[in-house]
């Protein structure tokens, strides 16, 4: 399973991006990091400031969740039994993605 392979992003109107995603978790030992840096780029790039440090701010609230749920396994084998029809809609993505 590649890491483009785990999950679905659905937007709100249910269609799926067109885009390369990556989606992080609250339990996952690497993203606090990920995130300081994330919006310590989007300051340099002049992005909203509220924005970057909102971004900022997820990282300590997913550093609190972490502390009280526990670490997470991001790259783990799978470990629950998958949805034949995501699975399908996450094919048809990564095939469009990566041409």
């Amino acid at each position: 399973m590649k890491v483009w392979d785990k999950f679905l992003v659905l937007r709100r109107d249910g269609t799926v991006p067109e885009w390369p995603y990556l989606v992080l978790g609250a339990r996952d030992p690497a993203c606090p990091a990920a995130l300081r840096a994330y919006a310590a780029e989007a300051r340099r790039l002049g992005m909203d400031a509220e924005y970057a440090d909102d971004i900022e701010g997820m990282a300590g609230d997913w550093e609190r969740y972490r502390a009280a749920h526990g670490d997470g396994d991001p790259d783990a084998p799978p470990h629950r039994a998958d949805d034949a029809v995501t699975v399908s809609r996450i094919r048809a993505g990564s095939a469009r993605d990566r041409g």
